[in-house]
């Protein structure tokens, strides 16, 4: 009877301490898990309708959270855009508006270590760390000072590697939580992988040839009935010689290509889409399999996006919606999930007061953006914002979900004002038609408030 008695107070034991263990681990913040693609558009996803590209991880992720279809970057070029939402705060604020920009004019480093979403995160008790292309100051990492442990240095199929091993040996009850911040390269590579680039030769290039050649051989592979049948046609805003022909591939070469090349370069868009797909897959399948899901944070979005032949440009760093809109979804616990939010204005400087709002850290006061958490728990439909602003070398631009307003302040052109509801391809500007000049002036004036907000360099008045 002793005997009984002791193997009950035994197992009873055991099962208070797992008990024990579970509720230490439940009473953790929340894990976050972050994925980055670099230039992957917004429309480049199958649950956002694209018939010719595969992603069913990413559909699967958006079908269990929520997807923005309306979400910006801050600024169309990658470091720039990457540094907004490691801070919440928008790179013109130190004047960091291109790739180019020269480090010792800019005081990035301070910013960083204020706000970056990683020393956020540490200083909270969270293991945060790093792992692929970082992107972030001018061929410079400076991890550590954004407040990230660098770990890999593979921009291809790294992430998802050091993602596996990392999953599979947290332990969530003696670890510290975790924020891990996972950045590809592709699609990117399709400003050096279709080919014919005459900028890039190989030799230059030996990663980007490497990662991107087993699609050059796939091609070779396909009947020609079945290679069309994969190939995105051609946008109905392709726009040969209209308003945008004097952007058109500056020093690319592709104002000469032909229409075979053409096809090969939206064909091999898709294809560099579906491979950092798969690795994305990889990574969410070792969260699964790790038991953590329930108790993360999974955010997928992208740097910026890709022209792909609209307005007859390729690559990035236009004022145009198909290289500053990109994908946002948000899952995990809490989160609504199949929802699409398609009334809210999103942008990549909310990433970060959006993520400390979900598990619990004291939101900065200066951030630029705002928590997208009413949203993504259902306490409402839309965020309550009237516009955005996407910052460019080029110029400044203003979107209230209907009309874009663009400052330049480069080039020969001053302004434009699209009426992106009843002309969603931006083929007909508007700053000069006399029925606009009331939306033109009211977005001009927000505007320079704004402008002036971020920075002295303010645009000259109309």
């Amino acid at each position: 009877m002793k005997k009984l008695a002791s193997a009950v107070l035994y197992g009873c034991g055991i099962s208070l301490f797992a008990s024990s263990c579970v509720q230490k681990a439940e009473e953790k913040k929340l894990n976050v898990l972050f994925i980055m693609t670099d230039q992957q558009r917004y429309d480049m996803l199958s649950c956002a309708g694209n018939r010719y590209v595969g992603t069913p991880s990413l559909d699967r992720l958006a079908e269990n959270g929520v997807r923005f279809e309306h979400n910006y970057c801050a600024n169309p070029v990658s470091m720039p855009s990457r540094f907004a939402m490691a801070t919440g705060r928008y790179a013109g604020e130190i004047g960091y508006t291109n790739n180019s920009t020269k480090p010792d004019t800019l005081r990035v480093l301070p910013v960083a270590r204020e706000s970056s979403v990683g020393n956020l995160f540490r200083n909270a008790g969270y293991q945060t760390v790093y792992s692929g292309y970082p992107g972030f100051y001018c061929g410079r990492t400076h991890m550590e000072e954004y407040g990230f442990t660098q770990n890999g240095t593979d921009y291809y199929e790294g992430p998802a590697d050091f993602a596996e091993n990392f999953l599979a040996g947290y332990n969530p009850v003696q670890d510290e939580p975790f924020f891990l911040y996972l950045s590809f390269m592709n699609p990117h590579d399709i400003c050096y992988g279709a080919g014919f680039d005459p900028r890039f030769p190989d030799e230059l290039r030996p990663h980007q040839i490497a990662a991107t050649q087993k699609y050059i051989d796939l091609r070779k592979t396909l009947s020609d009935e079945e290679y069309r049948a994969q190939i995105p046609p051609v946008p109905a805003n392709v726009e040969p010689n209209g308003t945008y022909a004097e952007m058109k591939a500056i020093g690319s070469g592709s104002r000469d290509w032909t229409e075979e090349q053409w096809d090969f370069y939206r064909w091999m868009y898709c294809r560099l889409v579906e491979d950092v797909e798969q690795q994305i897959g990889r990574i969410l399948a070792a969260l699964e399999n790790s038991g953590l899901a329930d108790h993360t944070i999974v955010v997928f979005t992208s740097d910026h996006g890709e022209m792909g032949q609209s307005h007859g440009l390729v690559f990035k760093s236009r004022l145009l919606e198909e290289a500053t809109r990109t994908p946002l979804i948000i899952s995990g616990p809490g989160v609504k999930k199949g929802v699409v939010d398609s009334k809210s204005l999103t942008s990549g400087i909310d990433l970060v007061p959006t993520l400390c709002d979900l598990v619990g850290i004291p939101v900065p006061e200066n951030l630029s953006g705002k928590s997208l958490k009413p949203v993504l728990t259902g306490q409402t439909d839309k965020i309550d914002r009237e516009y955005i602003i996407v910052e460019s070398s080029s110029g400044y631009q203003i979107n209230d979900g209907r009309y874009k307003y663009t400052a330049f302040t480069r080039g020969d052109k001053e302004a434009s004002l699209m009426d992106i509801l009843a002309d969603p391809g931006e083929m007909s500007d508007k700053v000069a038609d006399p029925a606009y000049v009331a939306e033109k002036e009211r977005l001009h004036g927000l505007l320079m408030k704004e402008i002036k907000k971020i920075t002295e360099q303010v645009p000259a008045e109309k």
